[in-house]
C-alpha cells in the first residue's frame, strides 16, 4: 500500500428499487478491477449510503504524476461497467473530480514515504 497524498472524485447515485444488490457488486467489481488494472494511480472506492436508494461514492486516487492524463480512461472504464451492469437504473452526478477543481487548502502537492 502506498503513502501519502491523494486525490478525491466524489459523486452521488440514486439507484432504483430493487436494484440496489446489484449496484453493490458493481461497485465492489468497478474497485477490485481499477486495483488490479491501476495500481499506480488507484487507491480504492469508499461507498457509503445516506438514504434508501442514496449512496455516495468517493474515488480515492494517488497524487502521482500522470494521473490526471490516465483519469480520461479510468472513468470511460467506469461508465461502460455502469452502463453495462445497471443502464438507467442509477443515476449519477458528479459533486468533486479532481482534475477539474482547484484545490485550496488541504495535504501538500507533493508525495511522502
Amino acid at each position: 500500500m502506498k503513502t501519502g497524498n491523494y486525490l478525491y472524485d466524489v459523486s452521488m447515485s440514486y439507484v432504483d428499487s430493487g436494484w440496489q444488490e446489484r449496484y453493490l457488486e458493481l461497485v465492489q467489481n468497478i474497485d477490485e478491477q481499477l486495483k488490479k488494472n491501476y495500481s499506480e494511480y488507484f487507491a480504492g472506492l469508499q461507498l457509503y449510503q445516506n438514504g434508501p436508494m442514496n449512496y455516495v461514492v468517493v474515488a480515492e486516487y494517488y497524487d502521482v504524476p500522470g494521473v490526471e492524463e490516465k483519469l480520461p480512461e479510468i472513468l470511460r472504464f467506469v461508465n461502460e461497467q455502469y452502463k453495462d451492469t445497471v443502464g438507467h437504473n442509477v443515476r449519477r452526478k458528479q459533486v468533486l473530480k479532481f482534475d477539474h477543481s482547484k484545490k485550496l487548502y488541504g495535504q501538500s502537492t507533493s508525495v511522502g514515504s
